[in-house]
């Protein structure tokens, strides 16, 4: 019976005591103190020189924890920080141990690039808020957005990224053919295509329906060794189509 009590007493007091007296003696000289930060991107398809200079950021930013022992690192405090990036989605933050910190990030996708009256290239996300501008070699692979009409209304920017994606992500007609993006006040959205310098005339509304016919001819007309200047899809059940007269 004694050595049962013992052997209780032993594995219920003596052994935790001991592990916890080792972790705080191993602690205290910052045995776990933060000493590697990594950050790992999922989801991401828009290539790494957009989100290298905001991961750099996001390290300067997360490098104030640098010695901070992980057992009193405030991870939901850690967490605030990185969703205030607005050009992040979401995240999840873990202690790696002994001494790291694992930070996986889910980048808001950019749908449009804005080319503001100064030049400057603005990344538009999906809600139309722009993120902070970039260089043109780091600019994300998307259709650019043209416009004074753009720069201060948010909801005009909605509306465009609504409209680039309702246009299909392959075929003749793509958002992958796409060069630039504009809209009129009277005939709504244009597009230009990359190839060819066309001008597809989508309208508002039934964009998904209008870039299907307008990709049928494209396809017709390439078959045929023709070559369109304008490509008029805003019309109720047919495609005009101007084509070029001469070299």
């Amino acid at each position: 019976m004694k050595k049962t009590l013992f052997k209780i007493f032993m594995s219920l007091v003596v052994i935790p005591t001991f592990v916890v007296g080792v972790l705080y003696w191993l602690n205290e000289r910052g045995f776990f103190n933060l000493q590697q930060i990594e950050l790992a991107v999922e989801g991401n398809d828009q290539g790494s020189n957009f989100l290298k200079p905001l991961l750099a950021d996001l390290n300067k930013e997360l490098e104030t924890y640098r010695g901070t022992s992980l057992w009193s690192l405030d991870l939901p405090e850690v967490s605030e920080k990185v969703k205030k990036m607005r050009w992040i989605q979401g995240s999840s933050l873990s202690r790696r141990w002994p001494h790291q910190l694992s930070v996986r990030i889910l980048p808001r996708e950019v749908k449009l690039l804005f080319v503001s009256q100064n030049g400057k290239l603005l990344p538009i996300v999906e809600d139309g808020s722009f993120l902070q501008p970039v260089a043109a070699g780091e600019a994300p692979d998307v259709s650019l957005l043209a416009g004074d009409v753009f720069e201060k209304n948010v909801e005009m920017r909605k509306k465009a990224v609504t409209t680039i994606s309702e246009i299909p992500d392959e075929g003749r007609f793509s958002r992958k053919t796409i060069s630039e993006l504009r809209y009129d006040s009277k005939e709504g959205f244009w597009a230009t295509l990359i190839q060819s310098g066309m001008k597809v005339k989508i309208g508002d509304g039934q964009v998904s329906l209008r870039a299907a016919r307008v990709s049928q001819v494209i396809e017709y007309m390439e078959s045929r060794q023709l070559e369109a200047r304008v490509i008029d899809a805003n019309l109720s059940k047919k495609v005009l189509v101007r084509l070029r007269k001469g070299p």
